[in-house]
């Protein structure tokens, strides 16, 4: 978990966010789950209010509040199509995680160009091992990670070679952006928030 703590600090690093944690309830998820979820993405999620990396890749939360997506809603669809729709292509080679089945995926992410990121959760590896499984768009391939959620948020917005999921512009800026927060609908307010010599 050391490891991926210091993701999370580059992360805060590299986007100026300085805001106090909040608490963050994941025990209704983990129990309707039957399974913990890993520890840094539930660090992120307490580090950083309901919002966006870059304006562009939101984590799913514990509930919907501030306009949020909750993360057991997420699944308990995705898994309910699933069931509905045996024939159903969506996530091959992939299958939906169920707390009665072996190996299968749990979205954590999306992104606002239909990108969507998962767990390959499974029940006999330690939640903070399991890898992080990707597509950036429905039909397009999935992609496999042997990282930590937290990395590879770090990546995404601050790494550009980290084909095809990258966002990072050098030199500009990675931010934060709570749901609070104003959107940059302008060029001048998006230079201000990417600006590279901005402090906080």
């Amino acid at each position: 978990m050391e490891g991926n703590l210091t993701w999370i600090d580059q992360i805060i690093e590299v986007t100026g966010w300085r805001q106090d944690p909040e608490r963050v309830d994941w025990e209704q998820v983990e129990a309707e789950l039957g399974v913990a979820l890993p520890t840094d993405f539930k660090e992120l999620c307490r580090r950083f209010v309901p919002g966006a990396f870059y304006a562009y890749l939101d984590l799913l939360r514990p509930t919907g509040d501030h306009a949020s997506q909750p993360l057991l809603r997420t699944w308990a669809s995705s898994r309910q199509h699933a069931i509905q729709h045996e024939s159903s292509q969506l996530w091959t080679p992939y299958e939906m995680y169920g707390p009665d089945k072996g190996p299968g995926l749990i979205q954590w992410g999306s992104d606002q160009t239909e990108g969507e990121y998962y767990w390959l959760a499974d029940r006999c590896v330690e939640p903070d091992r399991w890898p992080v499984v990707a597509r950036w768009d429905g039909i397009e391939p999935w992609h496999q990670y042997d990282m930590s959620t937290a990395e590879f948020v770090y990546r995404v917005i601050a790494d550009p070679e980290f084909k095809p999921f990258t966002v990072a512009e050098p030199p500009r800026r990675p931010f934060y952006l709570p749901y609070w927060g104003p959107f940059p609908l302008s060029v001048e307010e998006w230079l201000a928030l990417t600006d590279p010599n901005r402090e906080s």
